[in-house]
């Protein structure tokens, strides 16, 4: 059986974890179109025309956000993507809101990781690029779920922006998913992966919850970052870490969510940089 946007976020609820079906393997037209990366991108951009049809109604609900999300999982997986996601069951431990905190490899864990695997637990946005919000059709979906935009330029000013915005967020019962690296990478250099995520959830006495994550089966682009070719010998993954109680100036939170983040990709064979003793 095919799987729709609930009966998925049902089945991340009740397992904790997902592994691509049988069933969700390329078939008919999909079986030749699917070994094209024109396809792949083909399907995401249907999905971008339609997320964007929804969010201009006022009514653009989190269901509507985590049905886009879905259709770009089912986008890959038409295209091959064997997608596996582990110990997503951990997020019912926390009874509020939560920073989670993730490495950035590719645009498909922005489509794929607040909408669909956070949603079903806790209503959620997320922290991003202003200029995100500036692209045709892909701009007014996220400006719909309302999130926290920075600019990127100024590290100080960002920081304001999101301690300040992102504790009123979280006050209001809504959970918020911070990737602190400056760029996408297909490898993790854990000196760039920076402490705002901590830093936010000491601010607001929020738990954090790290996420490790492999999406670098939607590759970068050299002339276009989002559209880079699409690895089909890839496992699309994530796995998320227990909660982590914040104390102080949430050195020691960060310094755990890091050696999660490390000793995943590691296991999954992803690039790391040795990193030094303390982060």
């Amino acid at each position: 059986m095919i799987l729709t946007a609930d009966t998925f976020a049902e089945r991340l609820r009740t397992d904790g974890a997902y592994r691509t079906p049988p069933e969700h393997a390329p078939r008919g037209a999909d079986r030749w179109l699917g070994r094209r990366d024109a396809w792949y991108y083909l399907l995401l951009a249907a999905v971008v025309w339609r997320g964007y049809r929804r969010s201009r109604k006022p009514d653009f609900l989190p269901r509507l956000w985590m049905r886009c999300a879905y259709e770009t999982l089912r986008a890959a997986e038409r295209c091959g993507a064997q997608v596996i996601v582990e110990q997503a069951g951990l997020q019912a431990q926390v009874g509020g809101p939560a920073v989670y905190t993730a490495n950035h490899m590719s645009l498909l864990e922005t489509f794929l990781l607040p909408a669909l695997l956070i949603l079903p637990f806790h209503d959620v946005t997320v922290v991003l690029k202003r200029d995100l919000m500036r692209y045709p059709l892909f701009g007014p979906i996220l400006r719909a779920v309302k999130p926290i935009a920075v600019g990127r330029r100024d590290a100080r000013e960002d920081l304001r922006t999101v301690l300040h915005e992102g504790a009123a967020v979280l006050r209001r019962g809504r959970s918020i998913v911070v990737f602190p690296q400056a760029t996408r990478t297909a490898h993790f250099d854990p000196q760039r992966f920076n402490s705002l995520g901590a830093k936010l959830a000491a601010r607001a006495g929020a738990p954090l919850i790290p996420v490790a994550l492999r999406t670098d089966f939607h590759g970068i682009g050299r002339i276009v970052r989002d559209a880079g070719p699409v690895r089909r010998d890839r496992t699309v993954r994530f796995r998320f870490g227990a909660p982590l109680d914040v104390h102080g100036n949430g050195r020691a939170a960060h310094e755990a969510s890091v050696a999660f983040i490390v000793a995943a990709l590691r296991e999954w064979g992803v690039p790391v940089a040795s990193a030094p003793d303390r982060i």
